[in-house]
């Protein structure tokens, strides 16, 4: 699991200051990347499962309504990154943003591909987003 997130997160460069890579490696990116998919697939279910189809808010099906949703994904996954960062004590530098913005955009991927894999379960939102 280390290797895939490491290979992931590491498409925009080693970790920087290099005394950190150790810490990034080990830790934090298996830890962001863990969260990444947890939130993406439980923002999922409850657009699709808790609020159009067990609470049946057959208005909450839209495509700006799925949007508000993947905006929100990609938001956490942004302070998931700095949160993570911040606990484990690395060096404040610019590679922590950077990091941020590529797992962001991974939860927007995330969020899209699990919202594909989950939407035929909707009653209301089957065919949210498209």
């Amino acid at each position: 699991m280390q290797s895939f997130f490491r290979f992931l997160y590491e498409l925009i460069g080693t970790p920087q200051p290099p005394a950190d890579t150790p810490v990034y490696r080990q830790i934090v990116f298996p830890n962001i990347g863990l969260l990444n998919l947890g939130i993406s697939l439980a923002l999922v279910i409850i657009f699709y499962y808790l609020i159009n189809r067990a609470m049946g808010v057959a208005t909450f099906n839209k495509l700006r309504h799925w949007t508000l949703f993947l905006v929100l994904n990609a938001l956490l996954a942004f302070i998931v990154v700095v949160w993570q960062a911040k606990a484990q004590q690395v060096t404040d530098h610019s590679y922590i943003y950077w990091l941020a913005t590529l797992n962001a955009v991974y939860g927007l991927l995330f969020y899209f591909l699990f919202s594909v894999i989950l939407r035929k379960g909707s009653t209301n939102a089957s065919t949210t987003p498209f």
